[in-house]
């Protein structure tokens, strides 16, 4: 009676083993997966022709983050203790209000400046390519000397998950930098505030 249990035990092992054997050595078949339709953009290397846009564009097709930084036009203002979107560059703890700082406003959900004594700590931008190239119109959204406008403005696709970015330029220096992180906001910006296409995006 031993014996037959024991070889009952013995045959149950064997099928497992095999069972198990069967299992890793047959291989699973993969799901095809369908990559997300890639983003039409112009490359990096396009240039317009014009020299003040055209200098940007080299900075930014560089991926050097200071030659960019080299580029920022800083406006002198006032700073206050009190800020808010649309507001004056807010002062720091001990600064007196009123003070003269040198700082390149930037456009997101709030407004914010970088300081130039800061300007070390600017992050790259991501750029994959650039979406369009506008002439900027007198509407186009401003907010006194705290927030110009350019003359044009530069729509870049971005990397990943990062946002895309509007690099308003003027005589050929950044002097604001939008973040934009709906990407359907850059067709309602382009009927916004472009009075003409320099670059039209790709269809």
């Amino acid at each position: 009676m031993k014996n037959h249990h024991l070889k009952i035990l013995l045959l149950l092992a064997m099928f497992l083993l095999n069972a198990c054997g069967s299992v890793s050595t047959t291989a699973t078949p993969r799901q095809n997966i369908t990559p997300p339709a890639a983003l039409k953009y112009h490359p990096l290397d396009t240039r317009t022709g014009l020299p003040t846009i055209d200098v940007v564009l080299e900075a930014v097709s560089s991926g050097d983050p200071q030659k960019l930084i080299n580029l920022f036009g800083y406006i002198s203002t006032a700073c206050k203790s009190v800020n808010a979107l649309g507001g004056p560059p807010p002062c720091r703890a001990g600064e007196a209000e009123g003070t003269i700082v040198e700082v390149l406003p930037s456009l997101g959900p709030e407004g914010s400046f970088l300081r130039k004594e800061n300007e070390t700590s600017f992050p790259r931008l991501n750029v994959a390519g650039i979406h369009a190239i506008y002439q900027v119109s007198e509407s186009a959204y401003s907010e006194g000397d705290y927030y110009p406008a350019g003359d044009y403005g530069i729509m870049l696709i971005a990397t990943g998950n990062s946002p895309r970015y509007i690099l308003q330029i003027k005589g050929g220096k950044i002097i604001r930098i939008d973040y934009i992180f709906e990407p359907s906001s850059f067709n309602e910006i382009l009927k916004r505030d472009a009075a003409s296409l320099i670059l039209k995006p790709l269809q």
